[in-house]
Order: structure tokens, then C-alpha cells, then sequence
């Protein structure tokens, strides 16, 4: 399938081809060689996919706080309804990022807050949102009692003495702002994909509207995460068996990592997180997060538009990591990671202002992320693929209470329970 993500990732592997020729070696080898071959392979990933996953639950945020956080969008929407005088049914307030993709983290040092990202659509039918300035500031006014700061086109609300604070960003939807509102929209953004879910929302340092499609965006890293690239090598392995009934069969994999985009995602963030706290890379210079989702999905998808398959999710969460820095584009000179709902949008569009720094942060972090995985996958004993990824990931060593990784040996470990710390 000839698509952008599929090109995308053709480009990404003419300059990775020593990986990519490594990844086919290995998959023929494995398709041509014995069952004891298939086997042996396979137990060999599930070590390392029982540590990355384990790794994967240690930093994901708690259902509990999560069900906390959304209470607060009803809480918000009262008070809007309330001091502004609209009908509550005009206000609709849903999750947008992380928390609507499943990819929210944890912070490494466990005591920072995490922030949940809404979107408030206003049905203008019911109000006057005609000049996008006192829209939004009459939205600020309303969560005053909240203590609401202002940013670029959310509101902040703190929630002091909870898990959270709420980046809430007032909209309308674009299928019902006027013509004339539309037409002053600046040109260059405009809906390429999911365009029922998108909005308009405030820009404040232009004081004008501006389209977004923050639902649009998660619909996309969700359903593009439905799309399956890992071979069901078992089945295969059962084809094996009944001409080679002496061999052993595949054993179960005890530990299930084949939502593998979100597994990257959340792993990838957090190794981020991580290098910002090592110093390897700067805070102010560290890519976002929607940088990080982006090349990952566009990777994804690129792979499965060309019908391209892996025999483990160990083995396509390598293949994202050396992929996934090559899919930044340089166009006249300017890095460009494209919003892919809405066109024209340059998510990189900092990296161009800033003398290369984002640019050479988003490459040391790229580097350090496929160096330390594979440092990871060069271990074969399960105590020291543990040690490692606890390592890589900072996740506390075990103690006696449970607390970090299991170490790796049948029967399978549970999941360590998590700490409470948020980000």
C-alpha cells in the first residue's frame, strides 16, 4: 500500500539498511531452520518480553487515580455551566493525549504529579463564541475558583493536594463555527484525517482560532495500534510438529506484550524521562511527548501499509527504535514531523527556531534508546535481562516488599505491584 507512512518508512530504512538486513537475515533463518530453531528463539524472546513488560506495568499510571482524575472533568463542567449561565448539555469535556491512548506514565522519581489533558467542545448554539479572546478568557474567568493559569491555549488547573493537575483546552467543533470565522482561520491548517472530531480552539499569542484534532489524533494512535504485525509463530510451529511429532512443542508465552505501539510509546517516554535525569539530554531541549507518539504511529503504520511482519514484539519494538529517528523529515531546510490530522501543522516546528538543540537532543536521546536496548537483547541470562532493564528504565531493584522487577524464572513472576508516585 503506497501511503505517506508507507514511504515514510521506505525512506527510514535506506538509511538504517544494516538493521533492516539483519532483521530479514533472521526472520529467513528462522523460517527455513527446525522447530528446535523456532522454539529456542521464542523462549529466548519471552525473556526478554517478560522484563520489558513488567517494566511496562511498574510505569503505568494506577486505573484508581485515573478514575480520580476524570471525576475532576464533571467538577469543571459545573462550574463553567454555573458561572457562565450555560446549559450543561452545551458543554461537553472528554480526555485528549495520554490518558485517551493508554500511555500515560509515571514519573521516574515517583513524586511529580502527571497531567491530564482535556478538551471542553462548546455547542455555540446555545452561546456566542464569535471572537475567540473572550471565549477564552471568559472560560478562565469561570474556573477562577480553581485557580485556572493561563497557557497558550489551555487552562491549568493545579487541583492542589491531588495526584494531578488538568491542561484543559476550551474548543468549539469546526463543522459549526460560521463561515466567516472559518474563512479568518489561518489557510495553512486544515483537516486531513478524522474530520468529524475537529475544532477549533484558541490560539492566545495570535488571539485567533486555530483547527485542532486532538480526538482525531488519539483515534488514529488507537486504531492504528489494532493493526497487527507480530506472526502467530505457534501456529506455524504446529505445522512443524505434525512432521516432526519428537520435538517439543512452542511453549506459551507467559507474558503478553503484542500491543506493542503503546508498549513503545510508554517505553520510549519513559527512557526519555530517563535520560533528562541522567543528564544525558537537556529538560528545555527534550522532545515531546506528541513527537515521540507521532514517529512511533507513523512508523507503525508505514510498517503494516507494506505488509511487513515480525516473529515477536521484542523484535518490532527493536525495529521501531532504529526506525523511528529516520522518519523526521528536512525540507528545505526545516526538520518537519507532521500533524497527520491536521495538514499543515509542523509539530517540530521549535526544532527550526533553535539553532539544531531539540534536533541533536531528539538524535542523543534516538541513540541512547537503540544502544540500550540493545544491550538489553545482548543478554541471555534472565537474572541479568532483569538487572538491565531496571537499569535502563529506573525501576527500583526487588526488595522484599516486592518492589521493581521479578526476576525471570518459571513459574512466571506476577507483575509488581506499583508505587504510588504519578507523572
Amino acid at each position: 500500500m503506497n501511503t505517506k507512512s508507507a514511504e515514510l518508512v521506505k525512506l527510514a530504512e535506506q538509511k538504517s539498511p544494516t538493521r533492516l538486513t539483519k532483521s530479514l537475515e533472521s526472520f529467513a533463518a528462522l523460517r527455513e531452520g527446525h522447530i528446535t530453531n523456532v522454539r529456542d528463539r521464542l523462549v529466548e524472546y519471552g525473556l526478554w518480553a517478560k522484563a520489558l513488560s513488567e517494566a511496562n506495568s511498574h510505569i503505568a499510571v494506577d486505573d484508581e487515580e485515573i478514575a480520580a482524575a476524570t471525576d475532576a472533568y464533571e467538577e469543571v463542567s459545573n462550574h463553567l455551566a454555573t458561572n457562565l449561565s450555560w446549559p450543561l448539555e452545551s458543554i461537553s469535556i472528554k480526555p485528549q493525549g495520554s490518558v485517551s491512548t493508554k500511555t500515560l506514565i509515571r514519573s521516574p522519581n515517583g513524586s511529580e504529579k502527571f497531567d491530564i489533558d482535556a478538551v471542553c467542545k462548546v455547542d455555540i448554539s446555545h452561546i456566542e463564541a464569535d471572537n475567540p479572546t473572550s471565549f477564552f478568557e471568559s472560560i478562565g474567568k469561570a474556573l477562577k475558583d480553581l485557580e485556572a493559569q493561563p497557557k497558550r491555549r489551555c487552562w491549568m488547573i493545579p487541583f492542589a493536594g491531588r495526584r494531578f493537575y488538568l491542561e484543559f483546552t476550551p474548543s468549539i467543533p469546526l463543522n459549526t463555527i460560521s463561515e466567516q470565522t472559518l474563512y479568518s482561520m489561518a489557510p495553512r491548517y486544515s483537516v486531513s484525517r478524522y474530520r468529524e472530531t475537529a475544532l477549533a480552539v484558541v490560539d492566545m499569542p495570535t488571539e485567533s482560532w486555530k483547527t485542532s484534532n486532538s480526538e482525531g489524533m488519539s483515534k488514529w494512535v488507537n486504531d492504528t495500534s489494532e493493526r497487527r504485525l507480530i506472526r502467530s509463530i505457534a501456529m506455524e510451529a504446529n505445522t512443524y510438529d505434525r512432521a516432526a511429532a519428537s520435538v517439543a512443542p512452542v511453549p506459551d508465552q507467559a507474558v503478553d506484550i503484542t500491543d506493542t505501539l503503546r508498549v513503545a510509546i510508554r517505553l520510549f517516554k519513559r527512557h526519555r524521562d530517563m535520560c533528562t535525569r541522567r543528564g544525558v539530554i537537556d529538560a528545555a531541549t527534550k522532545p515531546i511527548s506528541v513527537i515521540i507518539v507521532t514517529l512511533l504511529t507513523s512508523c507503525y503504520e508505514g510498517l503494516s501499509d507494506l505488509n511487513r511482519s515480525y516473529e515477536h514484539p521484542v523484535e518490532l519494538l527493536d525495529e521501531l527504535a532504529t526506525l523511528m529517528p529516520h522518519l523526521v523529515l528536512k525540507l528545505g531546510g526545516k526538520y518537519r514531523v507532521d500533524n497527520p490530522t491536521v495538514e499543515g501543522e509542523n509539530f517540530a516546528e521549535k526544532w527550526n527556531d533553535d539553532g539544531g538543540e531539540r534536533y541533536k537532543s531528539f538524535m542523543a536521546w534516538a541513540s541512547a534508546l537503540s544502544a540500550d536496548l540493545q544491550t538489553i537483547l545482548s543478554e541471555k541470562d534472565p537474572q541479568a535481562i532483569s538487572k538491565r532493564v531496571r537499569e535502563v528504565f529506573g525501576i527500583p531493584a526487588p526488595t522484599d516488599g516486592g518492589n521493581g522487577l521479578t526476576t525471570i524464572q518459571p513459574p512466571a513472576p506476577r507483575a509488581t505491584p506499583a508505587s504510588r508516585g504519578l507523572a
